[in-house]
């Protein structure tokens, strides 16, 4: 069978929203808490680790309306090394790579918005916002 568009569009969009529950659903699994990787540059994989950022088990919520997972904000953290924060890497409950994401002070349009993007060792990181689209 070839599917017409509303057809499929309406299959997509009934699909979303349990994909959505299930990626929610890795952030708050136990053992252990998410977290919130910050790095320089715009690859986790080859910036700086600049600091780690935990997700306690009220990590937030879904948004049906806009297909979202929406931060609980503030959450705070403390930077290991100085440095510009220019992406971010979270890790689910079991530690495994969840996704990696965008990262803005808070009149950008980044995932993860901080207070400022200017890291200082020893000092806080402040997630002042956070969402994840799905």
């Amino acid at each position: 069978m070839i599917l017409s568009t509303p057809h499929a569009t309406a299959r997509d969009a009934a699909a979303r929203l349990p994909a959505l529950q299930a990626s929610f659903d890795l952030l708050v699994a136990n053992p252990a808490p998410a977290v919130i990787q910050f790095h320089t540059g715009a690859d986790p994989a080859t910036g700086t680790l600049l600091a780690t950022v935990a997700l306690d088990a009220a990590v937030g919520s879904v948004d049906a309306a806009t297909f979202r997972i929406v931060l609980t904000a503030p959450i705070e953290g403390q930077a290991a090394v100085d440095g510009v924060a220019g992406c971010a890497r979270v890790l689910d409950a079991a530690g495994a790579h969840w996704g990696d994401c965008t990262v803005s002070d808070t009149t950008g349009s980044g995932e993860i918005r901080l207070a400022d993007l200017n890291l200082a060792e020893g000092a806080f990181v402040r997630i002042t916002s956070g969402h994840f689209q799905g």
